[in-house]
């Protein structure tokens, strides 16, 4: 019998591995692939549950010293206290440059026009100036560098307002407030000196040009009296006074032009030097990396300080290899401490705003000087005309004419200077900044970096990640080295291993599935070679769900029915069937309604393959352990009648005692385990289950979805893959 049944079990194999190969239609018998379940969440959840129950300690542990650990260096690291100041970038008024309080001067008016403007990301940018943290560090006399103090703060413009926030770190409280504070105070100013700079170098030029102006004004009129005492001429004719006060219009309109073009020229040297003096662009972002260099040269202390270590153990403080490591520790160190701890990896870079505006007025300076000097000369030009007239004139109407008209002249000269340096005087008094402090620095409202209180709480929210990361990994360490020696940890002997492959290359398949076919029919024969009574009933049992009971066990009645048929599946899991779903058939009848008499077996079994049949679980039962207890007995000695070998499929040992009445029944048991997925807790309770209910025809265990790789078929399998290549 032994030596028919090795026979029929090689001529399977011969049989059935060449016709894989070529897979140019569905066969009518092809092993199912377990599909992920859909309560392997819950069941991953449930055994973490477990495993956190286990150990609790150790995940007290480690969140509580994680917690712990954060603590002690929050007190520990020094403690800074940041205030902010809330500003206003811009002006609501900016129509005031259109109305009619506008000065006379047109740069001044555009300037205004354009000062709001400008954008809050703008602004921030302008308030990290070292002039103004230079300000601030006079007038605190703080011992820091500006460079320092500007590490201190940083301006954050509020999303989708005009609003910034310009935030100060300091030691104290109130250091913090009072910074910034006078940081905003120092930024508020240099925007209002930028608007009313057109104006101060206005001023500084008629400042210059009014006394010789006035000078000018009270010659011509002492000239224009002496004339008239001395000749007694005190009028002239209408048409005198015609041609000399055109000559005269012409004259005064050459001087008013002269001087707009001075006044021009003087304000475009005062933006050339302020531009000269400026950067066209500014650092808009910085990003900071930790200094590679210092991290490289700390990797060689770590180096040396290891090798110094072995070497003072051999040798003695004196030896020439203990000195050369210690020298070259201390170079190290020294320039590990000459080194910058972090460097700015990348500069964003964009234009400045004060370099951009200062470019527009020199840029209106020179078109002014142009124009002016264009109109002079057209003026020059008409006035050279008049000469005809003028010759036609007395000598003596001529000569009052001219020195009349000087004189106005003269006067009308100083009266434009003086009226320009009060529309100056006016702008520079009352030039309104771009930037209004809304809300002061207050000391109360300090923030305290870093913060105990939410550092507690980051602290154990990822304690608490962090814990369960530690059990979990523990838990599969534990549950792998379980699944590697489970038959030792259960007593019982390992009748199969069933693989599980990890196929990236789909021309693979037929391979994969030719080796699963060799797992179960390694199965059958160690079935039969191992037990010398006849098995007409088998139970195939788990601890949980999800540990591919149901794939085993279709399989195995597939592989068995190829080389004996007359195989019956009963699916006895009455509560959550699957069955069914994996060999594709319908449900609407089955086990339950044989069991409560409504059906006969025989009008409830469907025919799955040839020489295999299934009986499904049928209709779901209120009284499921009832009808198992009263009925099934009897069920399953009509269907060792009917057929050669029943296998059943039970539920989970774990749940419910239905798998315990089946396999009381059944001549045999499988208990099926998943590699690296059954828990050694589990396993152990279903052999005591099985122990207490003295079922002792358990004949071993199946390993299920053992990791392998091809590779490891390689040496059986070379001639099949040749085959499959000369095939395709």
């Amino acid at each position: 019998m032994s030596s028919l049944w090795s026979g029929l079990c090689a001529a399977y194999y011969f049989r059935t591995m060449p016709n894989i190969a070529p897979f140019r239609g569905p066969a009518s018998l092809t092993h199912y692939e377990a599909q992920p379940d859909r309560a392997e969440d819950r069941r991953d959840i449930e055994r973490l549950f477990s495993a956190l129950i286990k150990r609790w300690r150790v995940f007290a542990a480690v969140a509580g010293g994680f917690v712990a650990l954060v603590a002690i260096v929050t007190i520990l690291t020094p403690k800074s206290y940041t205030t902010t100041v809330r500003l206003l970038a811009g002006r609501s008024d900016t129509n005031v440059a259109t109305s009619d309080n506008s000065t006379t001067l047109p740069v001044l008016n555009a300037l205004v026009l354009q000062s709001g403007v400008q954008s809050a990301e703008t602004f921030a940018a302008l308030a990290q100036q070292r002039d103004i943290a230079s300000t601030v560090i006079k007038q605190l006399n703080l011992s820091i560098t500006p460079k320092e103090l500007l590490g201190r703060v940083s301006v954050r413009p509020v999303a989708n307002t005009a609003l910034l926030n310009l935030n100060v770190s300091g030691k104290t409280p109130d250091e913090s407030a009072q910074m910034a504070n006078a940081f905003a105070g120092a930024f508020v100013d240099e925007e209002r000196d930028f608007v009313r700079s057109e104006a101060v170098s206005a001023i500084g030029y008629l400042s210059k040009e009014l006394p010789s102006a006035r000078g000018r004004m009270r010659a011509t009129a002492t000239q224009l009296a002496q004339f008239q005492s001395a000749h007694g001429y005190m009028d002239a004719t209408s048409h005198e006074q015609d041609v000399v006060s055109r000559v005269a219009t012409v004259d005064q309109r050459i001087d008013q032009l002269k001087v707009d073009a001075s006044e021009a020229k003087a304000l475009l040297d005062s933006a050339s030097s302020q531009m000269a003096s400026l950067s066209s662009t500014v650092d808009s972002a910085q990003q900071v990396q930790r200094n590679p260099v210092s991290s490289d040269l700390r990797s060689k202390l770590a180096d040396v300080e290891t090798q110094l270590a072995e070497a003072q153990q051999k040798y003695t403080p004196a030896h020439p290899t203990v000195i050369s490591l210690q020298q070259q520790r201390a170079a190290l160190i020294a320039q590990i401490a000459a080194q910058p701890s972090a460097v700015v990896s990348e500069t964003t870079v964009a234009p400045n705003p004060l370099y951009q505006s200062l470019q527009q007025q020199a840029a209106t300076y020179r078109a002014r000087i142009q124009g002016d000097q264009a109109q002079v000369k057209s003026l020059r030009s008409e006035r050279r005309a008049y000469r005809t007239d003028v010759k036609s004139l007395p000598e003596q109407a001529v000569q009052f004419g001219a020195i009349q008209e000087e004189a106005k002249r003269a006067a009308n000269v100083y009266n434009a200077l003086e009226q320009k340096y009060n529309d100056a005087l006016v702008a520079s008094s009352t030039a309104i900044s771009d930037i209004i402090i809304v809300q002061p620095a207050s000391a109360d409202a300090a923030i305290r970096r870093p913060s105990l209180s939410t550092n507690l709480a980051i602290a154990i929210a990822v304690g608490l990640l962090l814990g369960l990361a530690v059990i979990y990994v523990l838990d599969a360490i534990e549950r792998r080295a379980a699944g590697a020696n489970v038959a030792g940890l259960l007593g019982l002997p390992v009748v199969a291993r069933i693989p599980e492959f990890e196929v990236k290359n789909p021309r693979m398949l037929p391979s994969v599935q030719a080796m699963t076919v060799e797992a179960f029919l390694h199965l059958c024969v160690t079935l039969h070679r191992t037990n010398r009574r006849r098995m007409r009933s088998l139970a195939v049992l788990s601890a949980r769900r999800g540990e591919g009971k149901s794939t085993v066990a279709l399989n195995l009645a597939k592989s068995l029915s190829t080389l004996n048929p007359g195989v019956l599946l009963i699916d006895a899991d009455l509560r959550q069937p699957t069955l069914h779903e994996k060999a594709n058939c319908p449900n609407t009848a089955g086990l339950s309604n044989v069991l409560d008499g409504s059906m006969s077996m025989h009008e409830a079994i469907q025919h799955l393959a040839p020489g295999l049949d299934i009986l499904t679980s049928g209709p779901d039962s209120l009284a499921p352990v009832r009808l198992l207890n009263s009925q099934f007995e009897a069920l399953l000695g009509k269907a060792r009648t009917a057929y050669e070998t029943v296998i059943v499929d039970t539920p989970a040992l774990s749940a419910v005692s239905d798998g315990l009445m089946v396999a009381a029944h059944t001549d045999g048991s499988l208990l099926v385990v998943s590699a690296n997925g059954t828990d050694e807790n589990d396993a152990r309770k279903a052999v005591e289950q099985l122990k207490i209910f003295g079922i002792d025809n358990v004949l071993g265990v199946v390993v299920n979805k053992e990791m392998v790789t091809i590779s490891d078929y390689d040496d059986y399998f070379v001639r099949m893959r040749a085959l499959m290549a000369g095939s395709a």
